[in-house]
C-alpha cells in the first residue's frame, strides 16, 4: 500500500512534552510502544529513502519512504514475524525490495545498525492524528510532537494554534527520528 505522508514536527523539552500530554490527556485514542528496526545502505542514504521494520502490538510493517514532491511517498507491507525474520536473513522478496533492487540496492548488503524505540500517544483531530512521541535510541532520549494531516493547508494551520499556547515557534520540520539516530549513531562511532 502506497500512501502520501504530509506531517508537521517539531522537538520539545521533557517539560512541555509533558505539559502538552497533561493538556490533551482526555483527548488520547492510542497509548503503545513501538520499535522501528532501521536499515541502512549507501545508495539508500543516498536517494534520502528509509526503510525500516517496525513493530507494534505484536504486528511487524515493512516500510520504505521516499521523496515525492517536498513529502515522503510510503509503500508498507504487513509482515508476519516469520517474513520479518526472513527479511532480516536477505530471504523474503516483495514489492519493496523490488523497489529497492531496482534502484541498485542488493538486499543482502543492507545493515542493521540500531532500533528506536518509542512511547506514543495518538490524538485524533479533525484536521488529523497528533502524537506526542517520547523516543530512546542508543544512549539518547527524546520528546517530538508531530501532526500527520491529510490536507497540507489546513494542517499546517492547525498545528500552528496547537503549539502556540506551549510558545513553540516552527520554521520547519525537526529532523526525523531516523536521522536523529543515525546522527547519534555516527557520534559513537568517532
Amino acid at each position: 500500500m502506497q500512501q502520501l505522508e504530509i506531517e508537521y514536527k517539531i522537538l520539545l523539552t521533557q517539560d512541555i512534552f509533558h505539559q502538552i500530554l497533561h493538556d490533551y490527556q482526555n483527548k488520547i485514542t492510542k497509548d503503545y510502544i513501538q520499535i522501528n528496526d532501521y536499515l541502512t545502505h549507501p545508495i539508500l542514504s543516498q536517494k534520502k529513502y528509509m526503510l525500516r521494520i517496525r513493530t507494534k502490538n505484536n504486528q511487524y510493517e515493512l516500510t520504505l519512504k521516499r521523496p515525492y514532491q517536498n513529502h515522503r511517498l510510503e509503500t508498507n507491507l504487513s509482515l508476519t514475524e516469520t517474513e520479518k525474520n526472513l527479511f532480516l536473513q536477505y530471504r523474503l522478496k516483495n514489492e519493496i525490495t523490488d523497489i529497492l533492487e531496482n534502484d541498485g540496492i542488493k538486499i543482502n548488503e543492507l545493515q542493521h545498525p540500531f532500533s528506536l524505540t518509542t512511547h506514543r500517544y495518538d490524538i485524533q483531530l479533525p484536521e488529523g492524528v497528533l502524537s506526542l512521541d517520547e523516543n530512546t535510541y542508543l544512549d539518547q532520549h527524546d520528546y517530538e510532537l508531530e501532526f500527520e494531516v491529510n490536507d497540507e493547508t489546513q494542517g499546517f494551520s492547525q498545528f500552528l494554534k496547537i503549539i502556540e499556547p506551549y510558545h513553540l515557534h516552527y520554521q520547519h520540520n525537526c529532523p526525523s527520528k531516523v536521522a536523529r539516530a543515525f546522527e547519534a549513531y555516527k557520534n559513537s562511532h568517532k
